[in-house]
């Protein structure tokens, strides 16, 4: 069986889709789902780029350990090859309008945009990752309701 792929989009793949990229990772081990691939990019993104300084701090609060991360550019291959990609706002989804595979976090998981953090104080990254966090484990529950588990 093929392995399922989902991949989280936000701007600059440095604040918000790493975030929740790491967070998902971090439930679905422990869940004992390896199934499961995700991963992160943006639409205008730097390659190569670490996590923003505040993202990893505000993950670091949350238990994770944010190392090892790169950021990555959106490509038309990784959508199509993609299972889901999931768009942390309403505005990335319609840039990405032609494929069918493409949802707004807020259409799976209920509640608004998670808006960009970046250039704002901690506290607001801090906020963001509770966010993240609260929307993942609405995934993580979507991914056992379908594995029956």
């Amino acid at each position: 069986m093929r392995k399922k792929h989902i991949i989280f989009v936000c701007t600059g793949n440095t604040c918000r889709s790493p975030m929740a990229e790491i967070i998902l990772k971090n439930k679905l081990k422990l869940a004992g789902i390896t199934d499961v691939k995700v991963s992160s990019a943006g639409l205008n993104a730097p390659v190569g780029e670490k996590m923003s300084k505040n993202s990893a701090a505000a993950l670091k609060q949350l238990g994770y350990k944010p190392v090892g991360f790169k950021s990555k550019q959106l490509t038309r291959e990784m959508v199509e090859k993609a299972t889901m990609v999931i768009c942390m706002t309403i505005n990335h989804k319609l840039q990405l309008l032609q494929f069918n595979n493409v949802y707004a976090l807020k259409e799976i998981c209920g509640g608004g945009d998670i808006i960009d953090p970046y250039g704002m104080p901690l506290s607001t990254y801090v906020e963001t990752s509770h966010q993240l966090e609260d929307a993942c484990n609405i995934i993580l529950n979507k991914i056992l309701e379908v594995k029956g588990e």
